[in-house]
C-alpha cells in the first residue's frame, strides 16, 4: 500500500498586494519541493509533496510569504492513497486529496491541519503544529527574510548569511532568528517528519 502526501492551501490577504509581489514567493516555495503542483483561482494551490520535505515546506512558504505585511498561507495536509494521479494534479483523486482538502475547509483561527487515517497520529501532529504556527504568527518581515534565507541555505552558517540576505551585522541574523524560534521550528519539522514517516514507510 502507497501513501501519498498532499497540501492543499490558500493565500490569507492576498488581495493586499499586486499578484506579482506574492505569486513568484508562492510558485518559487512550491517549484522547491513539490512532485507535482497547480496554482488555481489565482491564489490556490494543490501539491504533492514528499513525507520527507511536507513539514519543511510549510515553514517554508509561511517564510516566504509573511516576508509580506499582513500576508500568510493555510494549508491543509492530507496523508492517504490515491485512486487517480494524473498530468493534472487538479484532476487526480483519492484520499490524500480528500483528506487535504476537508483540513483545509476546517480551517478557522488556525492555519495548519494534518489529517490522516490515524487518529493517533493526527492529534498530536495537529497540537504541535499548531503550536508552532502560533510562533510563526509572531514573525515580523524581517524575521521571516531570515528564516527563508536559513531554510534555504541550510549550511551556511550565520555570518555567510548575513551576505546573503544583505544585513550589515551578523548580530541582526542572530537576534531575528532567536526571535524567530527558528531552531524550535527546526526541531518541529524533524520531529513531524519522522512522525509521519513512522506511518507511512
Amino acid at each position: 500500500m502507497q501513501y501519498h502526501v498532499i497540501l492543499t492551501g490558500d493565500i490569507i490577504h492576498s488581495r493586499s498586494y499586486e499578484s506579482a509581489e506574492w505569486l513568484p514567493r508562492l510558485e518559487g516555495g512550491i517549484r522547491k519541493y513539490a512532485k507535482t503542483f497547480d496554482i488555481f483561482r489565482g491564489d490556490s494551490f494543490q501539491a504533492e509533496v514528499s513525507v520527507e520535505n511536507c513539514i519543511r515546506m510549510i515553514f517554508y512558504l509561511k517564510a516566504a510569504m509573511r516576508q509580506l505585511e499582513g500576508v500568510d498561507v493555510r494549508i491543509g495536509i492530507g496523508v492517504g492513497e490515491i485512486d487517480v494521479m494524473d498530468k493534472s494534479i487538479k484532476k487526480s483523486s483519492g484520499e490524500a486529496f480528500v483528506l487535504s482538502g476537508q483540513a483545509l475547509d476546517n480551517l478557522s483561527k488556525e492555519s495548519v491541519e494534518f489529517r490522516s487515517r490515524w487518529q493517533e497520529l493526527n492529534e498530536p501532529m495537529n497540537l504541535i503544529l499548531t503550536l508552532a504556527t502560533r510562533l510563526t504568527d509572531q514573525w515580523t518581515t524581517n524575521m521571516a527574510e531570515t528564516v527563508h534565507s536559513a531554510l534555504d541555505n541550510p549550511q551556511s552558517n550565520q555570518i555567510e548569511l548575513t551576505k546573503i540576505i544583505g544585513r550589515k551585522h551578523q548580530s541582526q541574523v542572530s537576534t531575528e532568528l532567536g526571535k524567530a524560534n527558528y531552531i524550535k521550528i527546526n526541531q518541529v519539522i524533524d520531529y513531524c517528519t519522522q512522525e509521519i514517516k513512522r506511518y507511512v514507510n
